[in-house]
């Protein structure tokens, strides 16, 4: 594994400022304030999991937030990006409860905003080698592969533990094997894709963020995996982040 957290951070600090970002005023607003919950590095790849939150318009503690993950490649001192990965919708709806709640161009604050405690599980200890995450994350590429060809999933669900959590940006949270093998039944075979590519993974510990290309006969689109090895080939947490407007306008 090249590179170090240190010199990601350092990166990081570069590219990305405590300042409200610009570069989302379109649809969180140019008072959005970012938190970097956490960074990956993988040779010259970073992956970030970003908090999207604006600041209470009344001074109370009501949160305007939303996460979402960005993929990188490092250039010398610079960091490219490769993907950015919001729902979309939800950031619009945000955005218009903040605004309806008073926000405007005069809020101030909300530097000390974080993410939401108990979002997402923190992966185990990082005690498996490398070559055991790196060969379970193979076997889920090729069951992926296959099940959309084939159109079986039990294969994919047989890849997770029992008691697996899952995390989507659009459909929710829900907990189990029985829980995941109903949303990829009544989601994941009912989107528009015929074809899933791996296009790149980012390994660090026990933790692996996959860039997935999304393929269907009138586009493409693509997702943000992350997933959290559980020991003997199997994956205790899932987490899938996306636009779901880009997947609208492949059928509309």
């Amino acid at each position: 594994m090249g590179g170090s957290r240190n010199e990601a951070a350092a990166a990081l600090a570069r590219q990305v400022p405590d300042e409200p970002d610009g570069r989302s005023a379109g649809d969180l607003g140019s008072h959005v304030r970012r938190f970097v919950e956490w960074t990956m590095t993988d040779g010259d790849l970073v992956c970030r999991y970003v908090w999207h939150n604006l600041p209470d318009p009344t001074g109370g503690t009501t949160r305007y937030t939303q996460p979402g993950t960005e993929i990188l490649r490092r250039r010398g001192d610079d960091l490219r990006r490769i993907g950015e990965f919001r729902n979309g919708d939800e950031a619009d709806a945000m955005l218009a409860r903040w605004r309806a709640a008073g926000g405007g161009t005069d809020s101030t604050g909300g530097r000390d905003l974080r993410g939401i405690v108990g979002w997402a599980p923190e992966p185990l200890p990082s005690t498996t080698a490398r070559q055991e995450v790196e060969r379970a994350f193979g076997d889920f590429a090729s069951r992926l592969a296959s099940a959309a060809a084939s159109g079986e999933w039990a294969p994919v669900a047989a890849a997770f533990t029992d008691e697996v959590r899952v995390r989507d940006h659009v459909s929710g949270f829900m907990e189990g094997r029985h829980a995941l093998s109903a949303w990829i039944q009544d989601g994941v075979k009912r989107t528009p894709f015929t074809r899933y590519d791996v296009r790149l993974r980012i390994v660090e510990g026990n933790r692996v963020s996959a860039l997935l290309r999304a393929e269907a006969s009138t586009g493409g689109v693509d997702v943000n995996l992350l997933l959290h090895y559980g020991g003997e080939g199997r994956w205790g947490y899932l987490e899938v982040v996306y636009n779901p407007r880009e997947i609208r306008g492949l059928t509309t």
